[in-house]
């Protein structure tokens, strides 16, 4: 288990770095990261800094929180704490996978844009194997 939660941690920290790199003022990979609608083109929302900030802090925090399941952090917080915060990140990350049911995760209806298939093929997979290694950790550890 050591192996996945590093990789989970990992996949976090890159998230993070991402969202931290948007909050600096980046533009790559802006233009199909936000829902859109099919006929507008419309963004669903535009976030804020301090949005992007939460987000950043949080795949933050959730990269800590799989690394503490690697006995890291030991000798000063109990495994049974990061067991607990590795199934809450296991039931954001199953709900995000299954989405709105209109723009965002696997049962969307909004299929034809940037986002819907970067959602498809990317997003929405990746938050299923967070979901799926995260409760795995859980269950083993």
């Amino acid at each position: 288990m050591f192996l996945i939660a590093s990789f989970n941690a990992i996949i976090f920290l890159i998230l993070s770095s991402i969202h931290f790199y948007w909050l600096l003022g980046g533009k790559w990979g802006m233009n199909s990261v936000v829902p859109t609608t099919e006929k507008t083109g419309n963004k669903g929302f535009v976030p804020s800094a301090l949005s992007t900030f939460v987000v950043a802090m949080g795949l933050l925090l959730f990269s800590l929180i799989e690394l503490g399941n690697t006995n890291l952090f030991s000798s000063w917080i109990e495994l049974s704490y990061f067991r607990w915060g590795n199934l809450l990140v296991a039931f954001i990350f199953v709900a995000r996978a299954v989405g709105d049911f209109n723009y965002v995760g696997f049962f969307k209806r909004t299929r034809n844009t940037a986002f819907a298939r970067n959602d498809t093929y990317y997003y929405s997979p990746l938050c299923l194997f967070i979901a799926i290694t995260s409760l795995l950790i859980v269950i083993t550890n």
